[in-house]
């Protein structure tokens, strides 16, 4: 909530639009639209009352999923049974810290790069099980790096991380599997006991 200009009441009905702002040229229009798209990807929702020369107040509800572990899933458990030494790619801290804990929390090794050139140095110098990449990045980008690693191990499974939409005809054979940001937790689970229940 803020005590903030406020919107009108057509503003406040267009303001999750992609594109829409009141900015001119200093917004884009995809801050809002971008936070609303994640919201429901997680199931939830957003209210929003505003008044001019009053302020606006955004309410963001999401749903609460707890499962006891006694009823956790067999597959699950044998995910979490069976470590990985996995490399993660991605120019972004946050996404870098979040998606290591995941891995983390289910017993894997994970060593990190913040860009192309650096996961190429562990990858030629390493062994891993797996290499999770983020798809937009400066310089070498996740398909251009994908690529690079399937010329020196063509057997390692490689999932992208992407935020873009992304169809099956555009997977290159060096991807394995494109997962969406932002991650879900249980989908990267499900990712990884697809590709590597082999070598489980």
């Amino acid at each position: 909530a803020d005590t903030g200009t406020g919107m009108t009441e057509e503003v406040r009905q267009r303001c999750l639009e992609p594109f829409f702002s009141t900015k001119g040229e200093h917004g884009t229009g995809l801050g809002l639209a971008m936070a609303f798209g994640i919201i429901r990807r997680h199931e939830g929702a957003l209210e929003i009352d505003s008044a001019l020369g009053k302020g606006t107040t955004f309410r963001l509800t999401l749903p609460c999923h707890h499962s006891p572990a006694a009823e956790e899933d067999e597959e699950v458990r044998l995910t979490l049974s069976h470590s990985l030494r996995v490399l993660l790619v991605d120019d972004e801290v946050n996404t870098r810290e979040v998606v290591s804990a995941y891995l983390r929390g289910d017993g894997h090794r994970v060593l990190t790069a913040a860009d192309g050139s650096e996961a190429m140095q562990r990858y030629m110098s390493e062994d891993f099980d797996l290499v999770i990449t983020d798809h937009g990045m400066p310089g070498m980008n996740g398909l251009q790096l994908a690529d690079a690693m399937h010329r020196i191990h063509p057997a390692n499974p490689v999932i992208l991380l992407t935020g873009f939409a992304f169809g099956p005809e555009q997977q290159p054979t060096s991807i394995d599997c494109v997962l969406k940001k932002p991650l879900v937790r249980e989908e990267l689970r499900a990712a990884m006991r697809g590709l590597l229940g082999a070598k489980r």
